[in-house]
């Protein structure tokens, strides 16, 4: 992978600005930075209440805002792949993802295997139509793997938000259950980002994501344990100390794993951003990379460690 350009240092020996002139302007790039910034700030709150909303909604209400993420996520995914010059089978992908969801929805629905097979055998049928394409492989593969990062992964959002059914508790607090999984990650969103801009000096993945440090990595984690003893107090007592503590560093770390994955998608495919759907933050996939990872970490620790479910 070719590295990256370097940015040119201002010639030493260029006139300074007179005394009393007009103070130059930002840079376009300083102003965007500010704007961002701003805009991050100005979509995450906006969105933070919806989400708590959906939340404690739950039932179909939540299925359907996380069947759009998928839907979207899915779009941007199979956008970078095609700009690596490979053709998936978008609309093939989504309903298959919409049907993940489903299943995680309503585990009674009958005939899962064949349905997974169905879908399996259809995407092996279809390259049939194409025998002009040399990528075949790839394209079958990149349609699949699709599939289980954007809609088996985020099916483990609607896994959190219906283990009530599973542990015998009660439905609304299967909304504690998301938003902790939510509120972890991002809250090792916001310390990454926060210490990484302010004293990140150290970025050994440069090939991957060149604004990546290690202080921001620390950053993170800390910020991720933090969150775990405040959700602990505040709407998740469920946790005990120790628990507070696993999961803290587990989304500590692994969130920042589900960035980094993400990034190296964009950087093998020559994007900046999956999209920029939303306002500072990017696309779908760049909202949702992290959550990716934490979600099941969360999901499988509650159902297993904590709720003990056979």
């Amino acid at each position: 992978m070719a590295e990256e350009a370097r940015p040119v240092p201002p010639d030493r020996g260029a006139a300074l600005p007179a005394a009393g002139a007009a103070p130059v302007a930002p840079s376009p790039s300083r102003r965007a930075s500010r704007w961002g910034l701003g805009l991050r700030i100005a979509s995450g709150v906006l969105f933070v209440p919806v989400l708590v909303l959906l939340a404690r909604a739950g039932g179909i209400v939540f299925w359907l805002f996380v069947a759009l993420e998928v839907t979207l996520g899915l779009i941007e995914f199979y956008r970078m792949m095609r700009g690596r010059g490979l053709n998936p089978f978008q609309p093939l992908g989504v309903a298959s993802a919409l049907a993940l969801l489903w299943v995680s929805y309503r585990p009674d629905t009958p005939h899962v295997g064949f349905l997974a097979t169905g879908v399996l055998l259809l995407v092996l049928a279809l390259e049939l139509r194409r025998p002009e394409v040399r990528q075949r492989v790839e394209d079958i593969a990149v349609t699949s793997f699709g599939v289980l990062y954007v809609g088996w992964l985020s099916a483990h959002f609607i896994l959190l938000r219906e283990l009530p059914w599973q542990v015998g508790g009660d439905y609304s607090s299967g909304a504690s259950f998301v938003l902790l999984a939510f509120f972890l990650t991002w809250s090792c969103d916001t310390g990454a980002y926060t210490i990484g801009r302010t004293v990140g000096r150290n970025r050994p993945w440069t090939r991957i994501s060149p604004r990546k440090s290690v202080e921001g990595a620390f950053g993170g984690l800390a910020f991720a344990l933090a969150a775990a003893f405040i959700a602990r107090r505040w709407f998740a007592p469920y946790l005990e100390l120790r628990d507070a503590l696993a999961l803290g560093l587990l989304v500590g770390v692994f969130a920042q794993v589900g960035d980094l994955v993400e990034s190296l998608f964009k950087r093998d495919a020559a994007h900046r951003d999956s999209s920029n759907l939303i306002p500072g933050h990017g696309g779908v996939l760049d909202r949702f990379d992290s959550l990716y990872f934490a979600a099941p970490l969360v999901y499988y620790y509650l159902q297993i460690v904590i709720f003990r479910v056979p």
